[in-house]
């Protein structure tokens, strides 16, 4: 199909196809021009025959201007076309949440309300929805602000009167240093995360610092120091001191309720009851009060940043075969070569970052793959040179580094148990000392050191201990020392509780105020309502149950290791509550911080280069609202 022929010199022309031969048909020319083609049409005509050429530029400029023989106007003429319009059924609140899911789910800036590719798309729709609904920068920047602070107050309503554990990590991003806080817990059906802040560091990262920002961000949730069971952070020194610091704050805070109520008991101990019998309490209730009281906070290293850690070690040995190695991979990546290797269809090789050894790993890998073809472009390549004993070197360092990856694999999961991390962290040993390689026995022996860190912990043995999958590997002093972490860990529970008792006899007090006023002046009726007060205490907290019941649990049958451990806890909600609620607030234990620094992914999407300069409490409350969203709450 050719072109549409749209020169109007045409007109003046007759075309023979045959001849392939236009013949001018103005009067008393008749001259005859190869092809048909208009150019040449329009040079024959504006050369022999201006004052026709001038008239019909003058019609072309002159569009409006129709010839008499065009007669009547065609029906495309008249009828205005006008764009197909659709109707799309839209509320004014599902375009809020989709706008704020732009800025803070996806991580788009706020300019975004003010392009014009945008404004297109966003006009119509709101002008159709009335003076009512405006979008604009500003005001969605107010919603997100008004959106977080919804979230904040379901989170403050959602771990009230709960034992939390925190997970905190510090990270640096275009030069602002940040403290990211998440918090964990159980629902009964799995683990539960959410963040709580990532706040702004705005001086040094000492730790009393970073201690009184978590401090902050407490108050904040209107959470007290003694909901907080643990805290989760890597191996850094201020961060470890941080959590001393808050374990501290908590054992005086502790320490200072036992004092009050020993004070209370005195004042009790002034009258005594005709006919009590002093020793007819049993010896298990005495036997925990001596251990029972106590601070429960406890330190947990992050396990993942440990096994990274023990990796490290190990390879300080094998440093010399990963230079040489990694000088290879350069090499392999060199223009040439690359596209040698394009040609034969092998992959890229790698090129590791030094301080992460996953990327080690990998490199060691590829260059594997790449074996027979650094054997045959050695003598041609001589940088592709590596003895055989190097490359049987390269191969055990591979394989005594694939059950490390596997298990960082494995700890990366939000709903990691201390259980099954102790699982992970076994087979991961095991694994390694199958193998022969001396590499393999180094890596092995790292990691062995390195454990003592993460397992002598009160919180972890406790939550191994309330896991039948596991419960097996404890000894029997790790037992011994989980149940009097338990025990210390019901009476934290115990003391979160609402003292509904006590208030319901302030509600009978102001109900009767007659009788208020004349036991206000009586001594001994204080008494008796301090006693009434201990005895309803000690009623709702059942420590010999709870001290039986530690005690028996052990005989349980011990759980496969493929069942799911809230499944089976789900099993005593009714039967059991007291154990019940107790292993659903230890089992959560968090013992590693990834989710920390997965949320620092998160901040490198929201503070690009354009965006640097962010305000400090709106890049809070976009985190704390992409975050959130992305745990679901």
């Amino acid at each position: 199909m050719g072109r549409n022929q749209e020169n109007q010199m045409r007109k003046h022309f007759s075309f023979n196809a045959a001849s392939n031969k236009s013949t001018c048909q103005v009067e008393g020319c008749g001259i005859e021009i190869i092809g048909n083609h208009g150019g040449n049409l329009q040079r024959h005509i504006q050369r022999r025959h201006p004052e026709l050429f001038e008239k019909s530029l003058q019609d072309l400029q002159n569009p409006n201007k129709r010839p008499a023989a065009d007669g009547q106007n065609t029906l495309d003429s008249v009828i205005v076309k006008k764009p197909r319009q659709v109707q799309v059924a839209l509320t004014p609140e599902t375009l809020k949440e989709a706008c704020l899911e732009l800025v803070t789910v996806n991580g788009r800036p706020f300019s975004l309300m003010e392009d014009s590719g945008f404004r297109k798309i966003i006009d119509p729709i709101q002008n159709a929805m009335g003076k009512n609904v405006t979008i604009n920068s500003s005001n969605i920047r107010d919603m997100v602000s008004e959106i977080a602070q919804d979230e904040r107050e379901k989170l403050e309503t959602e771990l009230s009167g709960r034992l939390l554990m925190l997970k905190i990590d510090s990270a640096t991003c275009r030069d602002r240093s940040v403290l990211g806080i998440n918090v964990q817990y159980s629902d009964g059906k799995g683990v539960v995360l959410r963040t709580l802040a990532v706040r702004d560091l705005t001086e040094r990262h000492t730790s009393e610092y970073i201690s009184s920002v978590v401090m902050d961000v407490l108050r904040q949730y209107n959470i007290s120091l003694q909901q907080v069971y643990s805290v989760t952070s890597d191996n850094g020194a201020n961060m470890l001191k941080a959590v001393s610091l808050l374990s501290d704050i908590q054992e005086r805070a502790v320490s200072n309720e036992d004092a009050t109520c020993e004070e209370t008991e005195e004042i009790g101990e002034d009258v005594e009851m005709v006919g009590e019998d002093e020793g007819s309490q049993e010896e298990p209730i005495l036997q925990l009060d001596s251990v029972s009281h106590g601070h429960v906070l406890r330190s947990v290293r992050c396990a993942a940043h440990t096994l990274q850690l023990a990796v490290d070690d190990s390879l300080k040995q094998a440093s010399n075969i990963i230079a040489k190695a990694r000088r290879v991979a350069k090499r392999l990546r060199s223009q040439n070569v690359v596209c040698v290797l394009k040609r034969m269809g092998h992959k890229r090789a790698i090129v590791d970052c030094a301080t992460r050894w996953h990327s080690t790993h990998d490199m060691l890998q590829r260059l594997l793959e790449l074996k027979t073809f650094c054997e045959d472009m050695a003598p041609t390549i001589p940088d592709l040179h590596l003895s055989e004993s190097e490359w049987e070197y390269v191969s055990n360092t591979v394989d005594a580094l694939k059950p490390a990856k596997i298990a960082t694999k494995c700890l990366q999961s939000d709903q990691l148990t201390a259980g099954e991390f102790y699982g992970v962290w076994l087979k991961c040993s095991l694994d390694t000392e199958k193998l022969a390689s001396p590499f393999a026995r180094k890596v092995a022996q790292c990691i062995k050191a390195r454990q003592s860190t993460l397992f002598d912990n009160d919180a972890f043995i406790a939550a191994v201990f309330l896991d039948p999958r596991y419960r097996l590997f404890l000894t029997e002093c790790q037992t011994e020392k989980a149940k009097i972490h338990l025990y210390r860990t019901w009476e934290a529970i115990q003391n979160l509780e609402p003292r509904n008792a006590a208030s319901g006899s302030d509600v009978c007090a102001a109900a009767s105020p007659t009788q208020s006023q004349t036991s206000s002046d009586d001594e001994i009726e204080h008494l008796l309502m301090e006693k009434e007060s201990d005895t309803s205490s000690t009623q709702r907290r059942p420590h010999v149950s709870i001290v039986s019941l530690l005690d028996t649990y052990p005989k349980e049958a011990r759980l496969r290791r493929t069942e799911d451990l809230f499944q089976y806890w789900a099993r005593y909600s009714v039967s059991n509550p007291d154990l019940y609620k107790l292993a659903m607030s230890v089992i959560p234990l968090p013992v590693t911080q990834v989710s920390v620094e997965r949320a620092f992914s998160s901040l490198k999407c929201i503070l690009s280069p354009l965006r640097s300069s962010l305000n400090e409490k709106v890049l809070e409350d976009i985190l704390l609202v992409r975050l959130n969203k992305q745990y679901g709450l």
